[in-house]
């Protein structure tokens, strides 16, 4: 496997492990007001459910980021971050196929020109 295409297989997974974090981290925050100073409005978060996915975000965090470090290793930062950039379209597929949020046509439309955008500045390797 060349360098190139390792780079971007760990590309691809930092892009996977990032968006889903996003997605399990909302589903800690689900029904729970921001909490505050006070240690009676973090209590929520320390329920075995909320407190294991949220554990599980931040395992998920930490992967990506290093999937990432291993990523630019063998790419160039140019190629890598609007590349990355394109993960807001895992984002819009998880939450409206697994949180259930609406997304509108001017939504897709605006995610599919941010897209075409980060085609556009991609450098070619």
């Amino acid at each position: 496997m060349t360098r190139f295409v390792a780079g971007n297989v760990f590309l691809l997974l930092s892009m996977i492990c990032a968006s889903t974090s996003q997605l399990v981290l909302k589903t800690v925050l689900r029904g729970v007001d921001p909490p505050g100073l006070a240690w009676s409005s973090w209590q929520p978060f320390l329920a075995p459910d909320r407190f294991f996915r949220g554990a599980g975000a931040m395992i998920l965090i930490v992967s990506g980021f290093g999937l990432w470090v291993l990523a630019l290793a063998r790419l160039e930062l140019s190629y890598a971050y609007p590349i990355a950039c394109a993960s807001i379209l895992f984002v819009a597929l998880l939450s409206a196929v697994f949180l259930g949020e609406a997304i509108t046509p001017k939504m897709w439309a605006g995610t599919v020109l941010i897209l075409i955008g980060v085609v556009l500045l991609t450098p070619q390797p």
